[in-house]
């Protein structure tokens, strides 16, 4: 009986290490979702069945499923099965290696270095969409899903490595440490080899090894997916470094377009790169993700963007789409989901809030955010109940009023006071809704405009109390079926 070869080659070793100690029931899942990928004769309902052994990952597909990134503005897509009649094979098969992929790799590790590379790696992503559409790609998301896998073997060896990611983490600090040089001194290979060998270890799309070369011509898609993560990596230096605008110049070059044309796009897609991040549930590497600031975040007093106005259509398809929901008896966090779409998108609001009340009602903590601004919302919006002096926030959640303050609002003497509100949040025409189950508020709904801006219009608070009561019945329905 022979014995099996022990793999002594470095790389080989750590792929090795990935396959039978760190990470064998992923890369078992993504192994089956590679033989259905190359089985011409498999229908697309073992995909299905592969996303549905688990639970996490159907919901985690479906949301992204049903994202205006990948679904635009369609009816909503209730299952697997009709994600893949309406987005594709290839589009849900590359989602759920992604949705794995980004799991697996949010257990940490190296935390900071994770966090610094799947931010790249989503910020490149959203660019190398924009190129490959503009270029006429036949298939811009895979481009995307690609360029969000770029850096599989440097995020696995992060999140795995132990000692020897402490010991490559502490050699690439040294000052003009030059990284690749430094990874094949201390490892004995390059990361973005691991890349390549894991791309076809678990059988990944080609271009994710592929655009793992040193160069590429001008006119692949490598191309793409290079100067893509090139331009998200320079921007860590700030927007207004040279380096930055340098990337910015090549792109534009690759995009065949001026640079003048190009700015503005950059910077537009570098913040739906920081919302998109946060959808897959990576706050970290969104919060890292480097955004230019808008003109009007720069001065208060200038000229506004152009605001969508309420749209009572959007409204009515949310409510009833929660409504659908509910009554599929769904998790309460798809529901949950949809309330904060709701508030942010079709009220005509500059940012949205979604808060709830820590079980032992000693906190009212944001769940999820939306709008400009998103991750310094997530942070800011975080209120002490306990021991708390009455205010126009302890009375929402202790009596469950309601707060709709004009930006220009002063509370008259013996009101509850909106001091905490404006400290953290601005002197903004803000709107507060309860959200009530069980016969008490366990949460909130929050929106609000900008001083500058026109105040909502009439109806606002009347819509967005709509969406707190049925994030409510989700909540009463979920605790009673648990």
């Amino acid at each position: 009986m022979s014995a099996t070869p022990v793999a002594t080659d470095p790389l080989e070793v750590w792929v090795d290490k990935l396959r039978n100690q760190d990470m064998p029931i992923f890369s078992a899942t993504l192994a089956a979702i590679g033989e259905v990928a190359e089985n011409d004769a498999s229908p697309t309902s073992a995909l299905g069945r592969i996303i549905l052994r688990d639970a996490g990952m159907t919901a985690r597909v479906l949301r992204m499923a049903n994202s205006v990134f990948f679904h635009g503005e369609g009816s909503r897509i209730n299952t697997i099965s009709r994600a893949i009649v309406l987005l594709g094979f290839d589009t849900v098969r590359n989602i759920a290696i992604s949705v794995a992929l980004i799991d697996a790799f949010l257990a940490g590790g190296v935390r900071d270095r994770v966090s610094a590379e799947m931010a790249r790696c989503f910020h490149a992503a959203v660019h190398a969409k924009h190129a490959a559409t503009v270029r006429g790609d036949a298939s811009p998301e895979e481009v995307f899903i690609a360029t969000l896998l770029s850096r599989i073997g440097e995020l696995a060896f992060w999140c795995f490595s132990g000692e020897a990611g402490q010991q490559l983490d502490r050699a690439l600090r040294k000052p003009a440490a030059v990284p690749e040089k430094v990874e094949s001194e201390v490892l004995g290979f390059r990361l973005r080899s691991l890349t390549q060998l894991l791309a076809r270890e678990w059988t990944l799309p080609g271009l994710v090894a592929n655009a793992c070369v040193d160069t590429a011509r001008s006119d692949s898609r490598e191309a793409l997916v290079i100067a893509s993560y090139r331009l998200a990596s320079a921007a860590e230096a700030g927007w207004q470094s040279e380096k930055a605008r340098e990337a910015v110049r090549d792109y534009a070059k690759l995009l065949r377009q001026d640079v003048a044309a190009v700015a503005p796009v950059v910077a537009a897609h570098a913040r739906e790169a920081a919302c998109l991040a946060g959808f897959y549930g990576c706050e970290e590497a969104a919060a890292r993700i480097p955004v230019p600031a808008r003109p009007d975040e720069e001065d208060e007093t200038g000229a506004p963007d152009i605001l969508a106005d309420p749209d009572p259509a959007l409204q009515f398809d949310i409510s009833r789409r929660m409504v659908a929901l509910i009554a599929a008896h769904s998790a309460s966090g798809a529901v949950l989901d949809l309330a904060l779409e709701g508030a942010g998108r079709s009220l005509g609001a500059d940012r949205a809030v979604l808060a709830l009340v820590t079980a032992n009602r000693s906190q009212l903590t944001a769940r999820a955010t939306h709008g400009r601004g998103a991750q310094q919302l997530m942070r800011h919006f975080n209120f002490l109940l306990a021991g708390a002096a009455r205010d126009a926030l302890t009375e929402l959640v202790d009596h469950g009023r309601v707060i709709d303050v004009e930006a220009s609002h002063v509370p008259a003497p013996g009101l509850p006071s909106i001091t905490r509100l404006r400290s953290a949040l601005g002197q903004r025409h803000q709107v507060l809704v309860p959200i009530n189950a069980h016969g008490h508020v366990v949460g909130l709904l929050y929106i609000d405009r900008a001083a500058v801006r026109p105040a909502m219009r009439p109806g606002t608070t009347e819509a967005l109390a709509t969406f707190a009561q049925l994030a409510g019945i989700a909540l009463e329905a979920s605790s009673r079926k648990a």
